[in-house]
């Protein structure tokens, strides 16, 4: 048996590196890999550039204004309007931004990140709008890429299959086809072990580029230092899906056709999986939750803050007080007061039409996203970039709970400056200190959802139990045929 593998691996090698087809095939495979990782290291380069301007920027405010607490004044000199023991100064100069920190693993799988904010302003007085952090909603990352984002996760989901395809099409096919099944049936133990061991080797060596990559990406992000565990199960899901694939096209070879007949049915569960299923759901979907573009929820918006500002503030206070049953009902003492008193109360209308808006989006994008979920039995890259773009923190169900953490950052800064305000307590240094807190920065990477695993590995006991049957079912039909 060990004669029979290193005479096999000796003609694999043979084969590969006698077909300018084959080995220009892994060499596209890699250079697209590679190009794969360094556009997705300038995607979060440039991420990076911006998180870091918002830094600059939040400390130029913020050491201002704690200069002037330091030199017992309340604002720059000759400008005295500006009081940042007011809220309304306050507020702008305690500058705070909830900001998404891109995953290390995010440079290989960018997701939505290139389309959906990750940053917001966080202020309760300058018109709080988390519900721009949404994108329209979405049939999923995988359609995404297949518009035309170029990852590593769209290299592995969608290119992977194709260079197993280039190198798997003929095996078996070729003897049979050159009248060599006779020679191959009398010099090989099995002729199911002899194909099991042909089909192998390819898939082998994909998987090896495969894991060579995921390497590269990994070390060229940092991704292995920083979040070792996060790219294992990133390696893993890749190396699990090659071999999905692999499994999938070593049934169509034990069904013992030619080489043009297992061509035509490794490319036709080429495009069943990855373009026809997907466009399917998308026509299915799409009848059962209509593509929102958000242009009606944003007019809307629009209409309710300018109605809420140029509107009769009274309208809007019951409500304001019931929320907060401890605040004092008097009247401010000065005209400021009062106006700052009913910016606040229209913001906070406002904010809660805000919450009830994402809240909408949310739900119409979940279950738009669950109806596509239920598809991934028979859609299995749709499977493997969502887990990996959910590794990455680029996934949908990150960028939600970014708009979450958005909206609750808002609110709390919105809170902070009712007390002071209904109070008529000026902000002290330690007061406007305080509004830094409700500045946010973190990551949102997440292991795989429930089912991931189990879907992908029901395909492949699916697809070796068709070898198997397969493989037999030839076997049966050769010796009726009298096939030696």
């Amino acid at each position: 048996m060990i004669d029979i593998l290193k005479a096999l691996v000796r003609f694999e090698w043979m084969r590969l590196s006698r077909s300018r087809m084959r080995a220009s095939a892994i060499l596209v495979f890699f250079a697209c890999g590679l190009y794969a990782i360094a556009s997705g290291q300038h995607h979060v380069s440039t991420w990076k550039e911006t998180l870091d301007e918002l830094t600059q920027r939040e400390t130029t405010q913020r050491e201002q204004a704690l200069a002037w607490f330091s030199a017992g004044r309340t604002g720059p000199e000759g400008r005295t309007w500006i009081d940042v023991s007011q809220a309304r100064w306050a507020d702008r100069y305690a500058s705070a931004h909830a900001v998404m920190e891109p995953e290390p693993l995010a440079a290989l799988a960018i997701g939505l990140s290139d389309i959906r904010a990750t940053w917001a302003t966080v202020s309760g007085m300058g018109g709080a709008r988390p519900f721009q952090t949404a994108d329209p909603a979405t049939l999923g990352n995988a359609e995404k890429l297949l518009a035309g984002n170029f990852d590593l996760a769209f290299v592995f989901a969608y290119l992977l299959p194709l260079l197993l395809l280039v190198l798997l099409f003929d095996v078996g096919g070729l003897e049979r086809d050159l009248g060599m099944m006779r020679m191959v049936r009398v010099q090989s133990v099995s002729p199911r072990s002899w194909l099991l061991l042909r089909a192998a080797l390819p898939i082998v060596l994909v998987a090896m580029l495969a894991l060579l990559l995921c390497v590269v990406g990994g070390l060229w992000s940092g991704a292995i230092g920083a979040t070792f565990g996060s790219w294992s199960t990133f390696t893993l899901l890749v190396l699990g899906y090659t071999c999905l694939w692999g499994a999938l096209f070593a049934a169509v070879l034990a069904a013992g056709t030619g080489v043009s007949a297992a061509a035509l049915w490794m490319v036709g569960l080429w495009l069943g999986f990855c373009v026809v299923v997907p466009a399917a759901v998308r026509q299915v979907v799409g009848q059962e939750h209509p593509s929102l573009y958000a242009s009606e929820l944003t007019t809307a918006m629009r209409a309710e803050r300018y109605e809420i500002l140029l509107g009769d503030v009274a309208e809007h206070e019951p409500a304001f007080y019931q929320a907060r049953p401890n605040l004092p009902t008097s009247e401010p003492s000065s005209r400021a007061s009062g106006s700052t008193r009913r910016r606040i109360v229209q913001q906070a209308a406002f904010l809660d039409i805000v919450g009830d808006v994402t809240q909408k989006m949310s739900s119409d994008e979940i279950a738009r996203e669950t109806a596509v979920a239920r598809w991934g039995w028979v859609n299995p890259a749709y499977v493997l970039q969502r887990a990996l773009c959910g590794l990455a923190g680029t996934e949908s169900v990150s960028f939600r709970a970014h708009r979450d953490d958005v909206f609750t950052s808002v609110t709390s800064r919105l809170d902070a400056l009712v007390g002071p305000t209904w109070n008529e307590q000026p902000f002290t240094l330690e007061t406007f200190e305080g509004l830094f807190e409700h500045g946010l920065s973190q990551r949102y990477g997440l292991p795989p959802r429930a089912g991931t695993w189990s879907r992908l590995l029901v395909l492949l006991v699916i697809a070796v139990v068709a070898f198997v049957v397969l493989a037999t079912m030839r076997g049966k039909r050769e010796r009726q045929a009298g096939v030696i």
